[in-house]
């Protein structure tokens, strides 16, 4: 019996039905239609638990406030300098880059014009997420012993059992700003007063080579190396340069205190210090449509609102909206997070240093930091830190010693 042959049409009316099944798949995935604005956005992830926790409330916020519009948010996650270079590299197209401080905006921009000779952004229209500045991390115990208050007293502590910790310069934030802290205090000056003869100098080469001789972590992320200094305890690292934000976390967490009957706790240096301000810049790419500049703009003032901004508080964050610090709400929020009890200060009396917008200054604070940074750490490949490295001669003595032990067996073994 001869096979029937299924007309064309059917085959027509079944790609067609496919084609339908899988948009309507696609949109109850993601949860919106293709007409929609997609957003896209890069951040870093010390700001992911406060982002999570309002961003699902913004389409609904957007439609209200635009009838007939939909915007859907896509988010990539990346540490700050990746993020910077993978923009660069076109990897990334986002119409949103969050880094974790305004230092890296003006870095950023100088290199898209070193590469295409135009701005990706406009720097006067970047603004403050949420901020946590950079401090100096100690044990309660270590800082009544020592009673250190600035970046400069890092210099009279290298002469002292000091056990320093910090992320890489070359792949973390806070690292990078820590060594711009370290090059302030060793030059006399402000960041943004720093120049190319200031990194040149062997006398602030050889301050930072006597500060850093002392590290004995280099993490790759600040949160690990937060969560290592509890876990290693005061005896292991007993000074780390970190955000206030994680100071508060491991005093919430309580491990330290059950661990080792002592806190973390910020020192707050009296010359001032820089902010990671988590900036919100929305880029002046190609690849940017007037429609998805419109929802950055609109995610922007989403973030910025009071309900938002007093959500990043229990997450250890000051609001990036100042005008919102004097509100009674707010005040009451911070008080709660921001206090002793957590090894922090609410009241903050300290200068907040302006951020240096040389592309070329900023382009090699990294190579400084390797110049100077100590030599008996090295990078372990796909982990979070940089650990001790065996001297050579040491590695070596250690074979011919075991192997001379071994020979010395096998002959016992043979006379018997």
């Amino acid at each position: 019996m001869a096979k029937r042959k299924i007309p064309t049409i059917v085959f027509v009316i079944i790609l067609i039905l496919s084609i339908i099944a899988l948009d309507i798949a696609r949109q109850v995935q993601f949860g919106g239609s293709k007409d929609d604005i997609i957003l896209s956005v890069l951040y870093t992830s010390e700001k992911k638990g406060w982002i999570n926790s309002i961003a699902p409330d913004f389409p609904e916020w957007f439609a209200e406030r635009n009838p007939g519009q939909n915007v859907r948010l896509k988010f990539e996650v990346q540490g700050t300098r990746t993020s910077m270079l993978s923009i660069l590299s076109g990897e990334s197209k986002p119409t949103v880059w969050s880094p974790a401080a305004m230092v890296w905006v003006p870095l950023l921009d100088w290199a898209w014009n070193n590469k295409f000779g135009t701005q990706i952004l406009d720097y006067g229209q970047v603004i403050s997420l949420v901020a946590s500045p950079i401090v100096i991390g100690t044990w309660q115990s270590y800082m009544e012993d020592n009673n250190f208050t600035s970046w400069s007293d890092l210099y009279d502590l290298a002469d002292t059992e000091l056990k320093l910790a910090h992320t890489s310069a070359q792949e973390s934030n806070s690292g990078y700003m820590a060594v711009l802290l370290e090059i302030t205090a060793a030059s006399g000056k402000q960041p943004h007063e720093i120049t190319l003869e200031d990194l040149q100098n062997t006398t602030i080469q050889s301050w930072l080579e006597k500060v850093e001789s002392k590290a004995v972590l280099y993490g790759t992320s600040t949160g690990f190396l937060a969560k290592q200094a509890v876990q290693l305890g005061p005896s292991a690292i007993n000074v780390m340069i970190l955000y206030e934000n994680l100071i508060i976390e491991t005093a919430k967490d309580g491990e330290a205190f059950s661990k080792w009957g002592d806190n973390l706790v910020a020192v707050y240096p009296e010359e001032g210090t820089l902010w990671s301000d988590h900036p919100f810049a929305i880029l002046n790419a190609s690849w940017v449509t007037p429609e998805e500049q419109f929802a950055a703009q609109e995610f922007e003032t989403f973030l910025l609102s009071k309900e938002n901004q007093q959500q990043a508080v229990p997450f250890g964050f000051r609001p990036g909206n100042e005008t919102l610090l004097n509100d009674t709400d707010i005040i009451q929020e911070m008080q709660e997070v921001f206090k002793p009890a957590n090894g922090v200060a609410f009241n903050l009396t300290i200068p907040r240093f302006d951020v240096p917008t040389d592309g070329e200054i900023l382009d090699r604070i990294p190579d400084l930091w390797l110049k100077t940074r100590a030599t008996t750490l090295e990078r372990v490949e796909g982990s979070e830190y940089w650990q001790i490295g065996m001297n050579p001669l040491i590695y070596f003595s250690l074979i011919f010693g075991t192997l001379t032990i071994l020979v010395i067996v096998r002959k016992k073994r043979r006379v018997n």
